[in-house]
């Protein structure tokens, strides 16, 4: 995994950089309060340094057989993540046709079909009552408007 943790530091130090040069955009304090460009900025740095620290420990660590090893998923697990992949496209491009209530009934009903093997009446349960919940707490506690669709949802 030496390699493996070296190129996903390196991804992940070049995301940092690109943050906290993002963050430069806003301002990093406001009259009383940290600005917009506060939270990016640090978030940068703090994944910068965290990425810093794996690049190194590549190199001052021991070689072992388990690094030798191919770690690449088996058939199912591709074809699992592809679904994932399917199902998640799926819901960015119907938020907007089916409003964002209906988009996560469906979203959350099919993963728990498909991917968990529920019933589908557990997921259709399920799914009901997470979108109700989600939907409570954007729209009455942080009084967010959310998507609606052709039903008005």
């Amino acid at each position: 995994m030496k390699k493996g943790d070296r190129v996903f530091g390196l991804i992940c130090l070049g995301l940092s950089f690109w943050l906290i040069f993002e963050a430069s955009y806003y301002d990093y304090m406001t009259e009383f309060t940290p600005g917009p460009g506060f939270h990016p900025f640090w978030l940068g740095v703090c994944l910068g340094l965290l990425s810093l620290y794996l690049i190194i420990d590549t190199f001052k660590r021991e070689g072992s057989k388990e690094d030798e090893k191919k770690h690449l998923p088996g058939r199912k697990s591709l074809l699992r993540i592809g679904l994932i992949l399917f199902i998640m496209a799926g819901f960015a491009f119907s938020m907007m046709r089916l409003g964002f209530v209906v988009t996560v009934f469906v979203f959350v009903a099919l993963i728990l079909f498909a991917l968990e093997g529920y019933s589908i009446l557990k997921s259709v349960v399920y799914g009901v009552m997470f979108s109700g919940f989600i939907f409570l707490i954007f729209s009455y506690w942080l009084e967010v408007d959310l998507p609606k669709g052709l039903l008005g949802l």
